[in-house]
């Protein structure tokens, strides 16, 4: 039972999976992908910075060593900076307070009174010591009174800035201003890294996914090309097995008509008008299968769609609004095949004539196209299937018209949409590049 529940919730995460459109899955495959790799380069630079961050608390310890070695046999700093050239390469301040938190040694460039305020930034190290990062790589190390070299006391009347440093109080303070530029460079180097090669990331992963639809895009036109050298070896044979009987069938039945004219003639007009509908379709399948691009010449969109309204509706459909002068390049015949395939749905999407309207726009270099009708809409899930050839809800449609009117618009670098109006009906939205005689002459 429980496979049998976990099959269950698998087949319906697959179904709303496969559901997801191409490009919404490989986009958030493409940031999944980009957030992981993104995730693994801050953690080889942090990885990067905490070697550094660990080699530079090490040396800490080893100047603090060295530094407290050097107390036991010198009594001025200056000569155990010179004793140790790691000291005077890495030291540059050097300070002792006494418990009113004013100066009482030094040596380098250090703060006159301790700031008790710079202990709230202290950071406890691995060693129990507490470190203040500062800039640059350069790190402040507080040693409390408890953690200080011990060395004999001095009365509070003996202590002068001049003491040396050999001999300090347990209860006062220690500082010391150490530099690390390596820890410095390294830590400037992984900040800056991290957001150039997360970029770097993103637009390879922007790049592979766009390698990957173009590749799929080519497959499912390769698909689509098999298809139709298919479809077209079928449809060419059967045209040629069919247009003869048809044509026969004409022949008898108009001697049937002279020689019988007072019976049978509805018999007859049912057969005409059936031989009338399978030589139209296939005449639309031959209109599907040929060279999709045509002669291409200039032509105004306007003029094309009023004549084809007017010849089909009785009456010009595009509403005043509409762009007059929207030049499109294309085949004048694949042109009002277009047209007459979408006006021909909105007749028969069976709402009135009048609401079906027409719209004419320019939008960034292409001339929009939108015809609206007000009949019943289409299904939710007949939407994307509606541009596919040979689909059709209709009893006696072919379900050719818009796929015919998607691969024209789609030669000539244009795209087709239908979608449901929210006051009713449906509008079909061709966007086909505005051609302008510059354009033309530059592609020519």
């Amino acid at each position: 039972m429980p496979l049998r529940r976990l099959l269950e919730v698998w087949s319906a995460l697959f179904y709303r999976v496969s559901a997801i459109p191409l490009r919404t899955v490989s986009g958030l495959v493409a940031l999944a992908a980009w957030l992981l790799c993104s995730a693994l380069i801050g953690f080889v630079l942090g990885s990067m910075r905490d070697r550094a961050r660990l080699i530079r608390d090490n040396e800490n310890e080893q100047l603090i060593s060295l530094l407290s070695t050097g107390f036991q046999e010198y009594a001025d700093i200056g000569v155990i900076m010179e004793s140790h050239p790691a000291l005077k390469e890495r030291l540059s301040g050097f300070a002792v307070y006494g418990p009113d938190l004013t100066l009482v040694y030094h040596w380098g460039k250090v703060p006159p009174v301790f700031d008790q305020g710079m202990l709230e930034h202290r950071r406890r190290s691995r060693f129990g010591r507490y470190a203040i990062p500062g800039k640059q790589g350069r790190v402040v190390f507080i040693l409390p009174p408890n953690q200080k070299p011990t060395g004999p006391r001095l009365s509070d009347r003996s202590r002068s800035p001049h003491i040396p440093p050999r001999w300090v109080a347990p209860e006062w303070y220690m500082y010391l201003d150490i530099m690390h530029p390596g820890y410095w460079r390294m830590k400037t180097l992984t900040l800056g890294l991290f957001p150039l090669c997360s970029l770097a990331m993103l637009g390879l992963m922007g790049y592979i996914r766009h390698l990957y639809l173009r590749n799929r895009e080519y497959r499912d036109r390769i698909e689509a090309q098999k298809n139709l050298v298919v479809l077209g070896t079928a449809a060419s044979t059967l045209a040629h097995e069919i247009k003869n009987p048809l044509l026969s069938i004409r022949l008898q039945t108009g001697i049937l008509r002279k020689l019988f004219p007072h019976t049978g003639q509805e018999e007859l007009t049912i057969i005409e008008e059936e031989v009338e509908r399978l030589s139209a379709l296939i005449y639309r399948v031959n209109d599907y299968l040929r060279e999709a691009q045509g002669h291409r010449i200039p032509l105004n969109s306007y003029e094309v769609l009023a004549e084809t309204s007017q010849r089909l509706c009785g009456r010009n459909i595009l509403v005043p609004e509409s762009l007059t002068t929207g030049m499109i390049l294309m085949d004048p015949h694949r042109a009002w095949s277009v047209f007459e395939n979408i006006l021909s749905n909105a007749l028969e999407a069976g709402g009135p004539e009048e609401g079906i309207t027409g719209l004419i726009q320019r939008n960034n270099g292409a001339v929009v196209i939108r015809v609206r009708d007000r009949g019943r809409g289409i299904p939710e899930e007949d939407l994307k299937r509606v541009l596919d050839p040979f689909f059709t809800r209709k009893s006696t449609g072919t379900g050719i018209g818009l796929a015919i009117s998607k691969r024209f618009v789609e030669a000539v670098a244009g795209t087709i949409t239908v979608e449901n109006r929210l006051e009713g009906g449906a509008v079909v939205t061709i966007t086909v590049p505005e051609y302008t005689p510059a354009v033309g002459a530059l592609g020519a």
